[in-house]
């Protein structure tokens, strides 16, 4: 498991959305002393379609949220 696989987990079980803190929590409940903040890891995994970091290396099936709000974010089969 990698950290974009605990993150689609996490939102998955949070109903398909949630912020940075809830996030984390989840991961750190479940995966504790694995990674630290998720909020880097959230934005990058935003399309570039959509505003995500046209720099990040993430592959693209991991690039499956979309941004909400500031810090609040939504997967799209939800």
């Amino acid at each position: 498991m990698n950290h974009y696989e605990a993150i689609i987990l996490a939102l998955d079980e949070l109903g398909g959305e949630g912020t940075i803190k809830e996030v984390d929590d989840w991961i750190h409940a479940r995966y504790p002393n694995t990674w630290k903040s998720a909020g880097t890891a959230l934005a990058d995994m935003v399309p570039k379609s959509l505003g995500g970091n046209h720099s990040s290396n993430v592959l693209d099936e991991y690039r499956v949220l979309e941004r909400v709000s500031p810090g609040a974010y939504r997967l799209f089969s939800k």
